[in-house]
């Protein structure tokens, strides 16, 4: 029984010892043929980590930061513009930035006007080991020894993207760099939610602004700009709306793609940035607010002295972009506490012609209060219209009307013959194409460049002022300037002496039947029926009832002023 046990354990352990000998043979064999194919089809041996053969290798932090920086030195070149050198923060800004992100490509431009250039701004840094000198300071000055591409400040920026910053700024990470860079890679795809990324060659037209943290809330930041070119005119309303935002009104920096940059006329033309500003809506370029903001640096014009020279200079920049845009009127819609609904264009009050953090309240339920102001045609100032020829005076040939400056002015005049003509007694009808207006619109034409009245010359007596004018030129106790022409028998009323803006007053003799020009000669001299006059009408005319011939269709077309069919016209007294 002892030697069967015995027998019973030896094959056992034979057993179990043939079993470990099968699984090792054919476990090393599947082994051993792995090998030989990989090395048959020239597959290296993966030696490396499961982690690491997902993710890569793994990189320090060091490292990490490096390849940032040079992700964003290589996409971003920091230009500062805009600022005063009587006042600045540039070295303490710019030390900030490279503290951060070491050799990033830094620009300051610099105007080359005194006021602006003057006293000089330099920047040295202690470079430390890796840094090299990467802030470059140019004028914008106009040099004849340069060449066209010298003077460019653009030929600068080797970089896709400018990011536009304005004085006073602190950094304290380059982690808003690498977002604002991300936000400005990708564009909207197809998908309402879905993100693309932009291909390096191509253009990104829109504008990126990043706001700064020390902004007031109690402003509004956004306005949406309206340009009516033709109408000389430029209105902006006051928006909570970071969607439209055409003009971002408090302290802000704008990334924008360099060749957006360079396709404008005048990129960096002052005021800055608002010149931009109607450049980019012009090209129609999109602009998005960042919900991010920069650190604000030191205060400052935090003196009478110094706001007040800032302020001068910026009134400066402002009228000459007004000039240069050939904006007459500007409208300002905003919302402010103890304003009016509304304004009348004849009763505006100047304001500053600047656009500055104060635009407008950012409580939109306080009242919306419109502004309007012209600019130009005062009573010491020429008139905008110019000398005219052939009936054409110069902005026909631009494609404009005539100056709003000009028409409100116009109507003053018009206004004040009126009254003076009405007070005294003087037997008038409107006419010629400022009739023809009134019948159409009851409103001014937009192309008027002067207003006719017709009078019975028998009653020029009744009129002092046409009564003094008629041996000289006689300014009234308003300002305006009566002159009686030098080319025929009839008067004209002008603004002002300088101002040349005015109504022709037309005298007619009633002779019998027929009514005829007394003096004065040409198309406006047209003779016709007194039955025109017998009994008269009104027609409703800059918001009164003014004087016109009856049948007055049939009277304008006696003098080849043709008026459109669908209007009716006025009714007899």
């Amino acid at each position: 029984m002892k030697i069967f046990r015995l027998r019973s354990v030896k094959l056992v352990l034979i057993g179990f010892i043939i079993v470990n000998l099968v699984f090792f043979y054919y476990t090393w064999n599947s082994f051993l043929w792995r090998r030989i194919s990989r090395a048959l089809t020239g597959e290296a041996t993966d030696t490396k980590p499961k982690s690491e053969a997902v993710h890569g290798p793994k990189i320090s932090p060091k490292d990490k930061a490096r390849n940032a920086n040079k992700h964003i030195r290589k996409s971003i070149t920091i230009v500062f513009y805009g600022h005063y050198n009587f006042e600045q923060d540039l070295r303490p800004s710019i030390e900030s930035i490279l503290d951060v992100v070491p050799n990033m490509p830094i620009l300051v431009l610099q105007e080359g006007a005194a006021e602006y250039a003057y006293p000089p701004v330099s920047f040295e840094r202690n470079l430390t080991s890796g840094e090299e000198q990467t802030v470059h300071f140019m004028s914008l000055a106009f040099d004849v020894r340069r060449t066209r591409e010298q003077l460019n400040p653009l030929s600068a920026v080797h970089t896709k993207y400018a990011l536009l910053m304005p004085d006073s700024v602190r950094l304290s990470s380059k982690n808003l760099l690498q977002k604002i860079l991300r936000e400005m890679n990708t564009k909207s795809g197809k998908a309402p939610a879905q993100r693309v990324t932009v291909a390096p060659d191509e253009q990104v037209r829109r504008l990126l602004l990043i706001p700064f943290a020390g902004n007031s809330k109690t402003y509004s930041s956004c306005a949406k700009l309206n340009l009516d070119l033709p109408n000389w005119t430029m209105e902006l309303e006051a928006r909570n709306d970071t969607t439209h935002c055409d003009l971002f009104l408090q302290k802000h920096a704008i990334l924008i793609d360099v060749a957006t940059l360079g396709a404008m006329p005048e990129p960096f033309g002052l005021p800055f940035p608002e010149m931009l500003y109607v450049q980019a809506k012009i090209a129609n370029l999109t602009t998005s607010v960042f919900p991010q903001s920069f650190l604000e640096g030191r205060k400052l014009f935090a003196s009478f002295h110094t706001k007040q020279r800032r302020l001068e200079l910026r009134r400066r920049q402002f009228r000459e972009m007004y000039k240069k845009l050939q904006i007459k009127r500007l409208v300002r819609r905003t919302h402010r506490l103890g304003g009016k609904a509304a304004a009348r264009e004849g009763n505006w009050q100047p304001h500053s012609p600047v656009l500055d953090a104060q635009f407008s309240y950012s409580n939109f339920s306080l009242p919306a209060v419109t502004d309007i102001d012209l600019f130009g045609c005062e009573r010491t100032t020429k008139s905008c219209i110019g000398t005219v020829y052939n009936s054409r005076p110069f902005y026909y040939y631009l494609g404009k009307h005539t100056p709003p400056c000009c028409l409100d002015k116009l109507k003053t005049t018009f206004n004040h013959v009126l009254e003076e003509f009405e007070n005294v007694g003087i037997r008038y009808w409107l006419d010629n194409y400022a009739l023809k207006s009134a019948i159409e619109t009851n409103q001014l034409s937009p192309d008027a460049y002067d207003i006719d009245i017709s009078f019975n010359v028998q009653d020029l007596e009744r009129s002092n002022a046409m009564k003094k004018s008629q041996s000289k030129p006689h300014v009234d106790n308003e300002g305006f300037y009566w002159i009686k022409a030098t080319d025929g028998h009839y008067f004209r009323v002008q603004f002002s002496k300088v101002n040349q803006v005015g109504v022709n007053l037309l005298p007619y003799e009633i002779s019998g039947n027929e009514v005829r020009a007394s003096g004065f000669f040409g198309w406006k001299a047209t003779t016709f029926a007194s039955d025109y006059l017998h009994p008269m009408s009104t027609v409703l005319f800059l918001g009164k009832s003014i004087m016109c011939p009856n049948n007055v269709l049939e009277y304008l077309e006696g003098k080849n002023i043709k008026v459109k069919s669908d209007h009716v016209a006025p009714e007899e007294e």
